[in-house]
């Protein structure tokens, strides 16, 4: 009788590691699928959160090309690093700033020697009539630099009115730009009198 004892207690000392690892098999079959059910969670949300934050800057790139070409939202557009100016109303009339006349001599090849110009700056902008007066005088210094340097044939040449509106317009631009004023915020600078004598 004693032999009978001594089976079940074997029976249930090789019985006993087979439970016991079965079941810390199974704790670390568990921990693994958490652990990588974690690790796919996380990176599903953070694939989802960049995917939103491009599709922001998607949405923010193209509302601001299509704001850029609407004339009453142009400042909307420019960067931060300029001064900031509320956009004006729908339909407002253009704002004009007037330079005075300026007369200087400039190289006249044997024929005429001064050159009398008088201009208007356009823009939407009252703010920007505000800037071009505060800088009045550098206009004026940089323009007639400017104008120092042409020539009688070149001024006399059919399209002179035209190259030197739009020469004039980026020496303005430049000018405002100096000043922290966005530059595309001038939109023409019209010749009103140009005289050579």
């Amino acid at each position: 009788m004693a032999a009978k004892p001594a089976a079940p207690a074997v029976e249930e000392a090789t019985d006993a590691p087979k439970k016991g690892g079965n079941g810390l098999m199974i704790v670390l079959i568990v921990l693994v699928v958490i652990l990588i059910g974690a690790v796919g969670g996380l990176a599903f949300m953070m694939m989802n959160q960049q995917h939103a934050a491009n599709e922001g800057e998607h949405g923010a790139e193209s509302s601001h090309q299509e704001e850029a070409y609407k004339p009453e939202d142009k400042a909307k557009a420019y960067s931060p690093a300029y001064k900031q100016f509320p956009s004006p109303a729908p339909g407002a009339a253009p704002q004009y700033f007037d330079l005075e006349q300026l007369v200087v001599n400039f190289k006249g090849e044997g024929k005429a020697k001064f050159l009398a110009i008088k201009l208007k700056m356009m823009t939407n902008y009252p703010e920007v009539v505000t800037e071009l007066t505060n800088i009045k005088p550098l206009l004026i210094n940089d323009i007639s630099a400017a104008l120092r340097k042409k020539t009688y044939t070149e001024m006399s040449a059919d399209d002179a009115q035209e190259k030197l509106a739009a020469e004039l317009l980026q020496i303005a631009r430049a000018s405002l730009e100096s000043q922290k004023v966005y530059p595309d915020l001038l939109d023409k600078v019209l010749i009103e009198r140009f005289v050579m004598q």
